[in-house]
């Protein structure tokens, strides 16, 4: 995530609201609402950089196998990263899949995060409904969306300029 940080740097930088010193902003905790391929794979690279995650969908079911994904995609790299000491590979593994947390009430878990990532269904109107509520309940927080979503309804401040 020192590459959100970076990012973010650069287009606050280039941003006409921007000061002349860009913003430093750290991400420890990561929010990711959708998980699907996308929403999981983000999760798991922000684990796997020692990050904090919570990974949100609508039910315990999706949840579990977007959690059950992960696992099996962190297995394929632990396999490869540490060919040459399996019980590290296994350490790795837990303790990445350590700092995933799950839910399905993505309210309750975006006021204390310090980035927002949005990978849910490509449908405008429950995209628009899910940033109404994270105006609400997570209005400090950094957030991401997909490009085509993002140009018409960008808030510089709050929105990264980082491609996933």
């Amino acid at each position: 995530m020192a590459f959100v940080t970076r990012q973010f740097m650069r287009s606050m930088s280039s941003s006409s609201t921007a000061s002349a010193s860009a913003k430093k902003i750290i991400v420890k905790h990561v929010t990711v609402i959708g998980g699907g391929l996308m929403g999981a794979g983000i999760a798991q690279v922000a684990a796997a950089t020692g990050h904090t995650v919570v990974l949100v969908d609508q039910t315990e079911d999706i949840l579990a196998k977007s959690k059950k994904g992960i696992e099996e995609s962190l297995r394929k790299v632990a396999k490869k990263k540490f060919a040459e000491n399996p019980k590290a590979g296994d350490e790795f593994v837990e303790k990445t899949l350590s700092t995933i947390a799950t839910s399905t009430d993505a309210a309750s878990v975006v006021h204390s995060t310090d980035l927002v990532v949005e990978a849910i269904v490509e449908n405008l109107k429950v995209k628009n409904e899910l940033f109404k509520r994270l105006d609400k309940f997570a209005a400090d927080s950094l957030r991401h969306t997909n490009e085509k979503y993002d140009q018409a309804h960008r808030q510089p401040d709050r929105s990264p300029d980082f491609p996933l």
